[in-house]
């Protein structure tokens, strides 16, 4: 982590506690001066005004971000809202309904824009695994902000007279909020903006309309939203019944006030630890987690303390848990995606769902004569809902991983070097159970199997071995040109001549499918040649494939480092072809803990074999980790593997960022533990030392020569 990086995670925990302070101090008193002015049960009324009203901006606003960038647009929006804040405390000491909806309105609008357009210069000043480290400390300065803004709005209602005069305290607030803003988003990283960008208004509803992880999303917003409308009208209309005036407000600011203390100390207890073993997308099911079972509670218990802590519960897990990993779903995206569609789902897909909310509560409230038990009931089936849909998140949050490391890597090279003509890295393929196999961009074609020659007898049986165990190359060659199936064994202790390995190599394909127990035989046995056995994989690849696939993964238990990578190797590739069938999830992983358990003291580099690999010049670092990939490779999508091997050995620490996220969402945490050292530490403690470490350009070089027929075009919005 750079001092920068510090400078810049220290700036963003003061910007989230001035514009939480002002987010919260604005609710309260958007509340309190409704209240006071307009029955409860015309709430559900405004809030869908409102949130009508809201989505068109919405839009608008999204366009903005994408056209200006939050950095930019963020600090002046919040001057815009405090000069009209102190408008309306002007107008409303003239027309006090009239001002009180024009404040509701705006209050309602702005809030959701000020906080998402603040978390969208988060998502794009660090990459995914940065924010993750920094998310819990901004997240510890929203939650004191939010203690701040109700302990402001408090005070206010206690010392000044009329409740209306806290818009000029908030205006204030929402002015430094301004500066605060501007001065962490200097450090924000502007991206140039693509020729192929979509500038128009509906930008963002077209990215969130193609991309499964972020319709998820709106799902689980829009669900939310309408749940905890139910829950808030039950809790204010008891609130009601036992305030009014300035106590409305003073009753209101310390709820949130005390909602936010108890928020912190989940953010100082909970949070972080949470998020970082349950995963990003797990942490968001939180929320609606939470707001089934606290309704639940509501339900069974009458009275007002009830819906008191149903609703502060909700809040609670809101603007801690939900919020972390809500927040960190975006990271890996594209930043011209990421503009439009942040403010769509923080705040489109949210009122979105405050509307349908509100038509929900007007109906109840309207139809039914003891609304509260029918309300509670409707908050419970929408969240249960909401449980459901966060289901799906894992999978599709994994997908949009592995495009954004392939989109990354893109970028990389269309700005590598104008000379060289990079193409760009296509798609994944369509991820199936981690059981099923999946296929490889070089899979192998079919071969056919050459007709078997007639057996050898008598003499010329006797002849053939005689040539086979002398000392003449040219006898040897002949008769490794005649081989059959009985004369296998004799062949199989060529392997270990340089010179006359290609024969025997070449000799034994043909006739592997006859011969694939002897050659296991030989390989499993750890009396035998160790040049022969790390040779014998390369031909057990052509023989039986069941069979061959049960003495390849046996044979990754072997003591050789040599045999083990070559055994991995070959066996990737039957995998590939679905001919690993017996071998689950659990078996691979813990073999890949095993070796990790290992390494580095038996991972040595591989002696150069032409005869064996089809790459020669494959590079000569972090061998051992490659064998790891490669094990985890034979249950887990291939490709974007050893493309997240390669990116966490550049210098671009958004592709290296991408890169470890998507690992830590596929692996299970016991083999992290092991893993992350290697990737994660610096100098000679890692298994990833300085000398190791490669720009973009080697990384790119790398790609093109290992992946040649994955190297294609990359479809537009992939990381969508």
């Amino acid at each position: 982590m750079t001092s920068d990086d510090r400078r810049s995670a220290r700036l963003a925990t003061a910007s989230a506690l001035v514009v939480v302070a002002a987010f919260v101090a604005s609710k309260a008193a958007r509340d309190a001066i409704l209240l006071s002015r307009y029955h409860v049960t015309a709430l559900p009324i405004f809030t869908g005004i409102a949130a009508l009203v809201s989505l068109p901006l919405t839009v608008l606003a999204g366009k903005a971000m994408t056209r200006l960038g939050p950095a930019r647009l963020m600090p002046a929006v919040n001057v815009a809202s405090a000069l009209l804040l102190v408008g309306e405390w002007m107008w409303v000491r003239h027309a006090p309904r009239t001002a009180t909806i024009a404040i509701y309105l705006h209050l309602s609008i702005s809030g959701g824009v000020l906080v998402s357009g603040f978390w969208s210069i988060v998502n794009e000043r660090f990459d995914v695994q940065t924010a993750k480290r920094h998310i819990g400390r901004i997240g510890m300065g929203a939650t004191l902000g939010g203690i701040a803004g109700g302990l402001v709005a408090e005070r206010a209602g206690a010392w000044l007279h009329h409740d209306e005069k806290v818009l000029i305290v908030i205006a204030a607030m929402q002015a430094l909020a301004s500066a605060a803003m501007y001065m962490f988003a200097r450090g924000a990283k502007h991206a140039p903006r693509s020729p192929d960008a979509d500038d128009s208004a509906l930008a963002g509803l077209h990215v969130v309309a193609r991309s499964r992880l972020l319709r998820n999303v709106a799902a689980i917003v829009v669900l939310g939203a309408i749940a905890a409308g139910a829950l808030d009208y039950v809790f204010k209309a008891d609130l009601v019944r036992n305030n009014s005036g300035r106590e409305l407000l003073r009753s209101l600011s310390l709820f949130y006030t005390v909602t936010s203390v108890i928020t912190a100390i989940l953010q100082v207890a909970v949070c972080g630890p949470l998020v970082a073993r349950i995963g990003v997308p797990r942490s968001v099911a939180a929320l609606p987690v939470t707001a089934t079972a606290f309704g639940a509670v509501a339900m069974a218990v009458p009275g007002a303390a009830s819906s008191v802590v149903a609703r502060g519960a909700e809040l609670v897990v809101r603007n801690s848990v939900y919020r972390s990993g809500y927040e960190l779903l975006y990271a890996p995206m594209a930043e011209e995606h990421k503009r439009p569609t942040k403010v769509v789902l923080d705040v489109g897909a949210d009122k979105l769902g405050d509307l349908l909310g509100a038509q929900l509560v007007a109906l109840i409230v309207y139809q039914v004569i003891d609304p509260r038990v029918a309300l509670l009931t409707a908050a419970v089936a929408v969240a249960a809902i909401g449980v459901m849909v966060t289901m799906r998140l894992p999978a599709s949050y994994r997908e949009t991983l592995e495009a954004s490391l392939l989109a990354r890597s893109a970028e990389a090279a269309s700005t590598s070097s104008e000379e060289q003509p990079w193409l760009t890295l296509d798609r994944l393929p369509t991820l199936g159970h981690p059981g099923e196999a999946i296929p490889l961009a070089r899979r192998r074609r079919s071969r056919p199997i050459r007709a078997v020659r007639s057996p050898v007898e008598g003499e010329a049986m006797i002849d053939a071995i005689r040539s086979l165990r002398s000392n003449d190359a040219a006898r040897q060659k002949r008769a490794l040109g005649a081989l059959t199936p009985e004369l296998v064994p004799h062949a199989i202790e060529l392997l270990a001549s340089d010179s006359l390995a290609s024969d025997a190599l070449a000799a034994l394909r043909p006739i592997a499918p006859q011969c694939t127990g002897a050659l296991v035989d030989v390989l499993l046995d750890p009396s035998r040649d160790p040049i022969v056995r790390r040779r014998i994989p390369a031909v057990l690849t052509h023989g039986e494939p069941t069979l061959a696939a049960w003495g390849l993964w046996h044979a990754l238990a072997d003591r050789s480092f040599e045999v083990r990578f070559r055994a991995g190797s070959m066996l990737a590739r039957l995998a590939a072809d679905g001919h690993l069938m017996h071998v689950t999830d659990e078996d691979v992983f813990e073999t890949a803990k095993r070796e990790l358990g290992a390494a580095p003291q038996t991972w040595e580099e591989l002696e150069d074999d032409p005869f064996y690999t089809n790459d020669p010049d494959a590079p000569q670092v972090a061998c051992g980790l490659q064998h790891v990939f490669t094990v985890l490779s034979l249950v887990l999508p291939a490709e974007p593997l050893r493309i997240a091997l390669h990116a966490v050995q550049t210098d671009d620490p958004a592709l290296r960022g991408t890169a470890l996220e998507y690992l830590e969402s596929i692996l299970p945490a016991d083999l992290r533990a092991q893993l992350w050292p290697l990737l994660e530490g610096e100098g000679e403690a890692s298994g990833l030392s300085q000398s190791m470490k490669r720009t973009r350009d080697d990384l790119l070089v790398e790609l093109q020569r290992m992946y040649p027929r994955v190297m294609a075009r990359l479809r537009p919005h992939t990381d969508a």
